[in-house]
């Protein structure tokens, strides 16, 4: 039975991943009729933005951003956490306690069990929270001020992006779905949410505008702050390749298309520095380049393939002896892979591909590892998700509502239990 399980599932992934690159082919002028257009019918139809409409995006989000935390403050009187919890010490939960503590000691100085277990957390955000703090005095208020700020940065490129090619409704949308996501009050907290949010979404700014050294240095930005940040050198090769049009027959030269993607290398490689600023760290704090992948132990993480992590899940999802863990937890990350793979097929011949090839590696990985736990905030940071969600509801105002007031209540009863102590992480 569990081979028939880890065939079928693979078998769906390997698909839609093989469909995926032979539509980017065909997009890059290879002769594959059978996987070119059709593409969305507003595609093309939007443009650049006005720094008036950059400005009421940026404003919008920071009022999310302080409407959540009134919200998050009304509940915590609800719930009487704030008679022993400041309102800023109510976000100081699960990894939010290890950020403040490495913003406080640093990598050197925080230790337990005598080991650097928390060289697994990324450093930029604890680096800028640090430059901030300066400032601010206060290590909480810092670091939410920065998640808060970055946040509405990140949605400022993500408007932008959507507005490009699809317009400003799409865009709106787009921006309207990524704040309302059920586990969007991340993005508030003392975490890395909102900085990887803005490093990404201007990375895939720039990189839609063949922008590549800009592209890169976000790119670096991105990779200091998650591994995933490394992806973005495949995004950047994928629209590159495309621009390109490096596997047209005929005109140009196969060395002449080569070299214009050769000569581009550097850029596209420098979120590799970020990475590597990463591993110099973990070797000044540990002597090892690698050591994180050995402190990744202590927290049971690691790689697993897709359909295996999918079998525990489902497994603790119908059978977790704890009834409320089962549904905080493993019931929503089940139902969000499905969710999240459907609407990503149904992107898969509507989007541009360094969208959907970004879209679908972010989802795989997400959904990758030995003991996934914060599946719903991982992808909270997967931006394009969130444009495909705005272009498969366009002209259908009754779906929006819907949507929108489903995801809503969700965002309240997560946010209630993340702030109740619940196993929301």
């Amino acid at each position: 039975m569990e081979l028939f399980w880890n065939i079928g599932i693979s078998a769906l992934v390997i698909a839609l991943g093989v469909h995926l690159v032979l539509r980017w082919a065909a997009s890059c002028g290879a002769p594959l009729k059978r996987f070119s257009a059709p593409v969305h019918p507003l595609a093309g139809t939007g443009g650049p933005v006005s720094r008036r409409a950059e400005g009421q995006i940026f404003a919008f989000a920071l009022g999310v951003r302080l409407a959540v935390f009134c919200l998050a403050l009304l509940l915590g009187i609800l719930l009487g956490e704030v008679e022993t919890r400041s309102p800023l010490e109510l976000w100081e939960r699960w990894d939010a306690w290890h950020y403040v503590r490495l913003v406080e000691l640093g990598y050197d100085g925080y230790i337990e069990n005598g080991q650097h277990l928390f060289l697994v957390f990324f450093p930029l955000y604890v680096w800028v929270v640090r430059l901030v703090k300066l400032v601010v005095g206060n290590t909480l208020l810092s670091g939410l001020l920065v998640s808060w700020l970055c946040y509405a940065g990140g949605c400022v490129y993500l408007y932008k992006l959507a507005a490009l090619d699809y317009g400003p409704s799409v865009a709106r949308r787009t921006v309207l779905y990524l704040s309302i996501f059920p586990y969007a009050f991340f993005f508030g907290g003392v975490m890395t949410e909102g900085l990887f949010l803005l490093t990404t979404c201007a990375a895939l700014w720039h990189i839609r505008n063949h922008r590549w050294l800009s592209a890169g240095i976000w790119g670096a930005l991105a990779a200091l702050t998650r591994m995933h940040g490394l992806l973005l050198i495949g995004v950047m090769g994928a629209e590159l390749c495309q621009a390109e049009q490096v596997f047209t027959p005929g005109g140009r030269t196969v060395g002449a298309r080569v070299w214009a993607v050769i000569r581009r290398a550097p850029a596209l490689l420098l979120p590799a520095v970020g990475t590597l600023a990463y591993l110099l760290l973990n070797f000044w704090v540990d002597g090892d380049p690698f050591a994180f992948t050995v402190h990744q132990e202590h927290w049971s993480q690691g790689f697993l393939w897709i359909s295996q992590t999918l079998k525990y899940l489902v497994q603790n999802a119908l059978s977790y002896p704890d009834a409320v863990i089962r549904w905080e937890l493993w019931v929503p990350e089940v139902l969000l892979l499905p969710l999240f793979f459907a609407l990503l097929w149904w992107a898969a011949r509507r989007c541009r591909s360094s969208y959907t090839l970004y879209a679908y590696v972010t989802l795989v990985l997400d959904y990758s590892l030995s003991w996934l736990l914060s599946a719903g905030r991982y992808l909270s940071c997967a931006s394009p998700f969130f444009l495909f969600a705005a272009l498969l509801t366009e002209g259908k105002p009754r779906v929006t509502v819907a949507v929108s007031g489903g995801m809503l209540v969700c965002f309240v009863l997560l946010l209630w239990r993340f702030l109740a102590g619940g196993q929301i992480m």
